[in-house]
């Protein structure tokens, strides 16, 4: 069988026709599709050197950006805005230390900003659940290697 790109092996990946539900293309559904051989080319092509400035280069076309691209677009520009705001009401200090008037003067206008005393209060118990749930996987990735080496050797 051909290929998209017209060799002649077995083409496994999704479907090439862009009409296909987004689902299939880059979520979950397109699991099927995924090749489940890792051979020796493929390691050696995925620990190259350049593999930092290709990864960059395909950023935009990856699954998991498709996936949560909006909720990080939107995140980003309330974050932006909020310190873009707070820059024209507050005023600035800039890399000199030469405090700046704000732009904005009205009345009406003022800071926005979050307490930080919720932040503090939780931070502590965060960090502990991060640290277990890492400690938790870590341990799971070991057991799945030591049972990789009994079934290898």
């Amino acid at each position: 069988p051909k290929t998209a790109s017209g060799s002649s092996s077995l083409y496994m990946g999704p479907p090439i026709d862009p009409s296909a539900p987004i689902t299939e293309l880059s979520g979950e559904g397109s699991r099927k599709y995924r090749r489940t051989v890792y051979t020796h080319d493929d390691w050696v092509k995925h620990r190259s050197s350049d593999r930092f400035a290709k990864n960059l280069g395909t950023l935009l076309n990856s699954g998991i950006y498709k996936q949560v691209g909006k909720e990080v677009f939107a995140t980003t520009s309330v974050a932006a805005f909020v310190c873009l705001w707070n820059l024209l009401v507050g005023g600035y200090q800039d890399l000199a230390g030469v405090m700046h008037d704000p732009i904005i003067t009205a009345d009406w206008a003022m800071k926005v900003g979050l307490p930080l005393t919720p932040f503090t209060t939780i931070s502590s118990s965060l960090g502990l659940l991060l640290i277990f749930r890492t400690n938790t996987s870590y341990k799971r990735w070991d057991e799945a290697r030591k049972l990789w080496g009994l079934n290898i050797n």
